[in-house]
């Protein structure tokens, strides 16, 4: 039987905050569902004061009230909320301050409470040290980080080098913490410091043409690639991690780039052309249970809209749409729209496999795109993801 729940978690203009944004979740090794968002004093993202969260232990029926986990003390912006949910119950949370500072708390009670913060922006000074790259703004994510097979946390970051509180021009990478958040390394920098509408991104390096071969022989085409920044990412069953970037290029189709450890030998990023994209962020997950053949599936969702010549390339955020993979990206099977009017979004399993979980932007401002009417949680299982063709799971 095919399911579809939905429940909104906040709304605009109600309690302290007139403004909740940038949906994430994770689903922890118990099963709690744990989803935090953007506490807004204004629709910009500099009037950021906090980051709220919600918990349901019943796969999203009940939902505790909302608790802040950071929150600014002066006028300073608190952005970019991410989580890892590891497999020995641990959270993990990170977050940034004016886009400047970087801070870690991690919780051991299943996101009850969090410990204090711990700045962890030295490390990302490595992206100098390293790889001569020198940032004015940073954020993590947003949406959830990942856990490695071997037990690294790993979550994807972009950067700006165009002067403080611009975002532009901007650069993707990683940063991956193989000690458990104690100390976290750099991955390679995937973009130039100075990319123009017609430069291709070269990732300071010659393209791994191995790492992303079978994504070319699936038909997916590469291209120039402009000011890289919000990135989703997702591991393989061959090991490999996967980027899903957000860019500003004029190819309006998600980006795409692979790599063997998830820190270096990044192929050249190229266009999954099955993937539209109006420049808003996306979501990627892979189940924590294989399917029938040995493989995970791996869903991923985001405004399925491609500005083109019939919709006077229109970049609105509409069409939040579902997609699942059952051959590590190199095809999206299934395809399903959850909502017209929609904006940022985040994605994750159920431990068991049997639902899928999206926390999004719902009935989104069209003109500003900052004045989400809702934060709303969806339960769909996977009967009514593949509309009924659950067999072919």
């Amino acid at each position: 039987m095919q399911e579809l729940y939905k429940a909104s978690l906040t709304r605009y203009n109600e309690g302290p905050y007139p403004y909740y944004r940038i949906p994430g979740m994770v689903v922890t090794a118990t099963g709690t569902i744990l989803t935090y968002f953007e506490t807004r004093m204004g629709g910009s993202d500099w009037q950021t004061r906090g980051v709220g969260c919600r918990r349901s232990e019943d796969g999203g029926q009940t939902w505790s009230s909302i608790e802040m986990l950071a929150k600014s003390t002066t006028d300073t912006a608190v952005n970019n909320p991410v989580m890892i949910a590891a497999r020995d119950s641990r959270v993990y949370f990170l977050w940034q301050e004016d886009y400047r500072r970087g801070f870690l708390q991690y919780s051991g009670d299943d996101g009850i409470s969090f410990c204090p913060p711990v700045e962890i922006t030295k490390y990302l000074e490595q992206f100098y040290t390293k790889y001569g790259y020198r940032w004015d703004v940073f954020a993590f994510g947003p949406g959830h980080g990942i856990e490695l097979e071997n037990g690294a946390l790993l979550v994807p970051v972009w950067m700006a080098d165009g002067g403080k509180r611009v975002h532009h021009p901007s650069v993707v990478s990683t940063v991956v913490s193989r000690d458990s958040g104690k100390t976290w390394e750099v991955g390679e920098i995937i973009g130039s410091g100075n990319v123009s509408d017609n430069n291709c991104i070269t990732a300071f390096k010659k393209d791994k043409d191995t790492n992303c071969k079978g994504f070319r022989d699936a038909g997916l085409s590469q291209d120039s690639l402009r000011n890289p920044n919000e990135t989703s990412a997702v591991q393989l069953d061959d090991g490999s991690v996967l980027l899903n970037i957000r860019h500003e290029g004029k190819a309006h189709y998600r980006a795409v780039c692979v790599s063997p450890n998830g820190l270096t030998d990044f192929s050249e990023p190229i266009y999954d052309r099955q993937l539209p994209d109006p420049i808003c962020c996306g979501s990627i997950t892979r189940s924590r249970k294989r399917i029938s053949g040995g493989q995970h599936a791996i869903a991923f969702s985001n405004c399925a809209v491609h500005p083109c010549r019939e919709n006077n390339y229109s970049r609105v955020r509409a069409r939040l749409t579902l997609r699942l993979s059952l051959d590590n990206c190199k095809t999206w099977n299934f395809c399903r729209l959850l909502e017209e009017r929609a904006g940022y979004s985040d994605i994750a399993f159920s431990n068991d496999g049997k639902w899928l979980y999206c926390f999004y932007e719902h009935d989104v401002d069209g003109e500003l795109y900052t004045q989400p009417r809702y934060l709303t949680f969806a339960r769909i299982n996977m009967e009514w993801l593949t509309d009924g063709k659950r067999k072919q799971i």
